[in-house]
């Protein structure tokens, strides 16, 4: 098949939607099948690696871009589909549909919890969405919990959309040296017991709750450290004035972001992952964590459930004294820890970029050939269903 893909976010310092990106095209041209990749992108300084034949043209605004640029590459490399992996595709008023097209929905936070967005953000997504979708041949998510919520939000058929489960990268399994680990240690000046927390800085994320939880625990283990690794995302004022603030401020350390090799060692060392997120598509961090031995604390619902399965702490993410308690649990219990850790070991094998490789090219196989993404045989969601907010 000759496929055309949005690489806008494989950026240098990309995080959530760029890794996705990366994974999953690196782990696409591994299959071996023949596939011709149609690379576009608005940007000069995307760091794409992979063979594919690059499309542009350089443009400052990504949104013109996508509604003119791309629906013109399209409509004149006629691929046999084109692949959206960031929400955004041409609106069916700026092409004239020379293909199918798959989009990967990878969460409905703008929907379930607007308050934790930008203005700008939650107008646009959540007025664009819904019409978009209602044009798009298949739409992949990377739960069963976003399905649902996508199904249960917005008037779609269910025979269009697929989970399909995203993984840790293969390295993340990979043993690291103890000189890494020193290493790492020294440039970061880490203490000898810390627990780490991987996030973009934004309201979802949770962090205000954690930095409070860590509050309360940390004067009977004034030796631990919280740190904090994750660029600036949108409103994060509150996080900084949380941290200003903080009780337990010579506690915290915030790293901003990390680069891939440091990651991993970051994650083998730490006492244990703290992903207390209100909301998660997936929570990739979560994955690469167990992949790296790090015993989970992790939030009750939404996806973590299906991705963490038994292999993690749950707590209740608006309850701070519940959080509190789990992160003293993970300080005092030893035991919990080496328990949280094999079983996360276990859990993160399960999933793999190859499988989901697999399972993204059946669906572009399907669409290509003008058959449905998914057998599912479900009633559409009726209208005065839908919950779409304006």
């Amino acid at each position: 098949m000759r496929v055309l893909v949005d690489v806008t976010t494989w950026v240098p310092g990309r995080t959530g939607i760029g890794l996705y990106t990366e994974r999953l095209l690196r782990a696409l041209s591994e299959l071996d099948a023949g596939d011709e990749l149609l690379l576009a992108s608005n940007l000069a300084d995307d760091d794409v690696d992979i063979a594919g034949k690059r499309l542009g043209p350089v443009m400052p605004l990504r949104a013109l871009w996508m509604q003119t640029a791309m629906a013109a590459h399209a409509a004149r490399e006629r691929p046999d589909v084109a692949f959206f992996p960031n929400y955004v595709a041409p609106l069916a008023s700026t092409w004239a549909h020379s293909c199918p097209t798959v989009v990967t929905v990878h969460d409905m936070a703008v929907f379930l919890h607007p308050d934790t967005f930008t203005f700008k953000k939650r107008v646009l997504q959540r007025r664009l969405l819904p019409s978009l979708l209602r044009h798009t041949d298949a739409i992949l998510t990377p739960s069963e919990a976003t399905r649902r919520d996508l199904l249960r939000l917005l008037p779609v058929d269910p025979r269009r959309v697929v989970a399909i489960p995203l993984a840790a990268d293969p390295a993340y399994h990979a043993p690291i040296s103890d000189v890494d680990r020193a290493a790492v240690r020294r440039r970061f000046e880490l203490p000898a017991r810390y627990l780490l927390a991987v996030s973009t800085l934004e309201p979802r994320k949770n962090l205000v709750r954690l930095i409070r939880a860590f509050e309360q625990v940390w004067p009977d283990h004034p030796d631990v450290k919280l740190i904090l690794v994750g660029g600036k995302g949108w409103r994060d004022a509150g996080i900084a004035e949380a941290l200003r603030q903080s009780t337990a401020r010579a506690g915290i350390e915030a790293l901003g972001y990390v680069e891939f090799d440091d990651l991993r060692a970051l994650y083998a060392e730490a006492l244990a992952l703290c992903y207390p997120s209100l909301y998660e598509g997936f929570g990739l961090p979560v994955i690469e964590a167990m992949a790296c031995g790090a015993p989970v604390l992790v939030s009750r619902g939404s996806s973590l459930d299906e991705v963490a399965g038994d292999a993690a702490l749950q707590v209740d993410p608006r309850n701070t004294d519940e959080i509190a308690a789990g992160l003293r649990r993970l300080l005092q219990e030893p035991e919990l820890r080496a328990d949280l850790s094999a079983r996360g070991r276990v859990r993160a094998a399960t999933f793999s970029w190859a499988r989901t490789a697999a399972l993204t090219r059946a669906v572009f196989e399907r669409v290509a050939g003008g058959a449905l993404p998914s057998p599912e045989d479900s009633p559409l969601p009726r209208q005065e269903d839908a919950q779409c907010l304006p």
